[in-house]
């Protein structure tokens, strides 16, 4: 189960795949570079989270090492001459497809889990705003204290204590505060 922030990170690496497409789709000649790189950093930030699919990762970044040492990946067919160039293009782009279905079905659930949190946080904080739960804008000096009170003041209210447990017990304390700063602001 991973935490908000570790997921952003996660999804802030993902959003950079439209850019390799584009390093490909202009015959930048550092697109493999680039991808590997990519790999690199998607893998390291798989290992602090502590997910196997690291592994996955690390095996395709080793697939383009090989390519850019000449070796052609199996299942890849090329037309014409084949240069080194084309192999490392073409097992790049291969691998950083698999990466990517690799990655986003690996965090699909928590995608799921934290939209269904963001929904209920809303629901929460509209519920909060009706009753006058949610004070006006305070010091910001104090703004972890005030999120706290606010919470407190929402888990012991009879109409929301449930739907604060269902929503603390979907993606925990630390994610709920995150998650419901994220959303006092847009509705301030």
């Amino acid at each position: 189960m991973l935490h908000l922030a570790n997921l952003e990170e996660i999804q802030r690496l993902l959003l950079l795949v439209p850019g390799l497409i584009r390093a490909l789709d202009s015959h930048d000649p550092d697109f493999a570079e680039a991808v590997k790189e990519w790999l690199g950093q998607v893998e390291q930030a798989l290992t602090n989270n502590r997910m196997a699919i690291a592994a996955d990762v690390a095996v395709l970044r080793g697939v383009l090492i090989s390519a850019e040492r000449g070796v052609i990946p199996a299942g890849l067919v090329f037309n014409g001459r084949t240069t080194v160039r084309k192999i490392k293009d073409a097992c790049a782009a291969d691998v950083l497809r698999k990466a990517e279905e690799i990655i986003s079905a690996a965090v699909k659930g928590d995608v799921a889990r934290f939209a269904e949190g963001e929904r209920l946080t809303q629901q929460i904080v509209a519920v909060a705003q009706r009753k006058g739960l949610i004070p006006a804008a305070s010091n910001v000096d104090r703004h972890t204290e005030m999120l706290n009170a606010i919470w407190h003041a929402m888990i012991v209210d009879p109409d929301l204590g449930s739907a604060t447990t269902h929503l603390t017990g979907l993606v925990g304390m630390p994610d709920t505060l995150i998650l419901l700063d994220r959303m006092l602001r847009t509705s301030a």
